[in-house]
């Protein structure tokens, strides 16, 4: 079994304290016990840099990317937290997830983090309950 894959929601909360979901998230942080047992995409810390700097969202809140990168320093030191490359053969199980998709429906961020945890034999962690619709996706969800 590979690694839990957080979705944004999760990272985001675990990089700004007063983030609704931050205990939660931080609770399950802390039942985490093993070594890289926490996985971290691109795609998942992109959309943390992208939410935590946009100042129509966080307003008085925003930090600067200066600031990001100075809390993803201290927050990747922890080593149950690792870096998960893109996975080997993640294209095609992407396309599956998108083909399995209605006209209409969006191929949004979901999408690739679905086929990421798939690709990586992992699990989602996330907040999100619109993650159920991806059959074959083992998700944990958190309140």
């Amino acid at each position: 079994m590979g690694p839990s894959i957080v979705d944004v929601n999760v990272l985001f909360a675990l990089m700004h304290a007063r983030h609704m979901h931050c205990r939660s998230a931080m609770a399950w942080l802390d039942r985490q016990d093993r070594v890289g047992s926490v996985g971290i995409c691109r795609v998942a810390q992109m959309g943390a840099l992208r939410l935590l700097t946009r100042s129509a969202l966080m307003q008085e809140e925003v930090i600067s990317p200066e600031q990001f990168w100075m809390g993803w320093d201290r927050m990747i030191r922890d080593d149950r937290l690792v870096w998960v490359a893109e996975p080997p053969g993640l294209e095609p199980v992407w396309r599956e997830v998108t083909l399995a998709l209605e006209r209409g429906q969006c191929a949004e961020t979901d999408t690739y983090l679905a086929a990421f945890a798939n690709a990586c034999e992992g699990t989602l962690v996330t907040f999100d309950r619109g993650f159920r619709r991806f059959s074959g996706l083992t998700l944990e969800l958190l309140d």
